[in-house]
């Protein structure tokens, strides 16, 4: 069912007002966690800003992705409730796919995208205490979950920038907005065939990137597979597992593969990690093109996967929260056509099952 949205100046001044208390009582609070508290949306609460601050777009999506290239250097963010996952470089020859449903991005910014549930596009200039203001774009989903954002960087180009914007600002601010409800996953635990049908097939795979068709044919969710195949192929770890293969890739310089998505995007970074910093429940890798936080209390489940492939045998460190959506995948680096990475394989080997 959907939700209208009125974003009269009447309930934008209710709404700013019980976030201006929130953020009284907490100075350091992040406009997700205040959305939740608030039982709205993080869009929602983005539009109290007064409209300078927050400007509508109106622009095909994958148009705008491929006008970012103009803006060199940027930093881009996709997150779910749990990961949060950052890297900074040009969005090059983005391309799109599919009738405008898909886009794909390959580079320094290594993205997969999936359109259809991108939904609303907004500019905004947050003042800071120091320096100048924080310029981002900001996507958001039909029930205006943040999908995707790109923030401006010392290295981008603010002249491009405010080109962009204003070649793309929609003439009409504030619309009442349709907000549809948020979907949650669909657990499938029951699969068309049966668990040894499942298996079979799981044993048959060529390539890791068919694995989405086998649970769709079985249908099967990510989770539930996991929890019936067999110790060949999946084995449930310590909670600890995400901390210490990042500690140990780091050690031995062993680099990764990190995929971090919702609905809308996967964010993909490849590379080395090195400084690593524990804060509270968020784990932490800070390094000057990657950053990656993760929430690991609200972890359900850390599992060790193996996949097989015409490259050898694939094995993924899989981040699951409490509603059975995967958060977060691991690999070691490598190439189509090239075999996985010794030093991976022994990183994962390490880790103690549950």
């Amino acid at each position: 069912m959907n939700q209208s949205v009125n974003v009269q100046q009447d309930q934008l001044q209710e709404l700013r007002h019980a976030w201006t208390e929130l953020k009284q009582q907490d100075p350091h609070l992040r406009i997700r966690n205040a959305a939740e508290q608030l039982n709205v949306s993080e869009m929602e609460l983005l539009l109290t800003q007064e409209a300078g601050r927050v400007v509508r777009l109106d622009v095909p999506m994958g148009k705008l992705m491929q006008a970012l290239e103009s803006l060199g250097p940027v930093m881009t963010l996709a997150r779910n409730d749990q990961m949060v996952h950052e890297t900074k470089g040009r969005v090059e020859n983005f391309k799109v796919m599919a009738e405008g449903k898909m886009g794909l991005c390959l580079g320094a910014i290594d993205l997969r995208t999936f359109l259809t549930h991108w939904h609303h596009g907004f500019a905004v200039s947050e003042a800071q205490s120091e320096g100048g203001d924080r310029l981002s774009i900001q996507i958001f989903s039909a029930s205006g979950d943040a999908i995707f954002k790109i923030y401006a960087i010392d290295a981008t180009d603010r002249s491009a920038w405010q080109a962009l914007i204003q070649q793309h600002q929609a003439a009409e601010q504030r619309p009442v907005l349709q907000l549809q409800a948020r979907a949650s996953l669909q657990r499938k635990a029951d699969p068309a065939f049966g668990w040894a049908a499942l298996e079979a097939d799981w044993a048959l795979l060529k390539d890791v990137h068919d694995f989405h068709d086998l649970l769709k044919k079985h249908n099967v969710d990510r989770r539930s597979a996991l929890d019936h195949i067999s110790e060949r192929w999946a084995v449930r770890l310590q909670p600890d597992s995400l901390e210490k293969v990042l500690q140990r890739s780091a050690e031995t310089a062993t680099p990764i593969m990190a995929f971090v998505g919702n609905p809308g995007i996967v964010q993909i970074y490849t590379g080395p990690v090195k400084k690593l910093l524990r804060t509270g429940p968020w784990f932490n890798v800070l390094d000057p093109t990657f950053n990656l936080h993760a929430n690991t209390e609200q972890l359900e489940s850390v599992w060790h996967v193996v996949r097989p492939s015409e490259d050898g045998d694939i094995t993924s460190l899989e981040c699951f929260n409490q509603q059975g959506e995967l958060v977060l995948t691991l690999f070691g680096e490598r190439k189509p056509g090239k075999p996985e990475l010794e030093s991976w394989r022994a990183r994962m080997a390490e880790l103690e099952r549950l």
